[in-house]
């Protein structure tokens, strides 16, 4: 056991299902913001937040909860319902700019996290 836990460790990872999620979730918020859905980018940020809870303190995620649970959502539910009455989407000035500071948020985590790009001094090393 390499790694110290009390598992037995697999051979195998889903290193390159996992990347494979994050690409599909972030290509379907981008068609949720470009289509002014507010309710599908939020649940797909949501989902983008799960996969990459591993990468994040603790803090982050409860203050991202908190502003989920105390900012997003009561005006996603708003957005919803405005949208179920008059067929019409559209996003509030602030709920975009909340959205979407979401979504820099969890592009950061991923960023930071080397799940983006990984940069080395010496290029052949690179793929490794």
């Amino acid at each position: 056991m390499a790694s110290g836990s009390d598992r037995e460790q697999s051979e195998f990872n889903m290193a390159v299902s996992f990347l494979n999620r994050l690409n599909t979730l972030f290509y379907v918020a981008d068609e949720a913001a470009l289509d002014l859905d507010a309710y599908s980018w939020f649940h797909t940020l949501l989902c983008l937040m799960r996969e990459l809870s591993g990468y994040m303190k603790d803090t982050e995620i409860k203050d991202q909860r908190n502003k989920n649970n105390t900012i997003i959502n009561p005006l996603v539910t708003i957005n919803q319902k405005d949208f179920e009455r008059t067929a019409v989407r559209q996003i509030s000035p602030n709920l975009y700019k909340e959205l979407e500071d979401f979504e820099l948020f969890l592009r950061k985590v991923l960023k930071d996290s080397g799940l983006q790009t990984k940069m080395m001094d010496d290029p052949r090393r690179a793929l490794r």
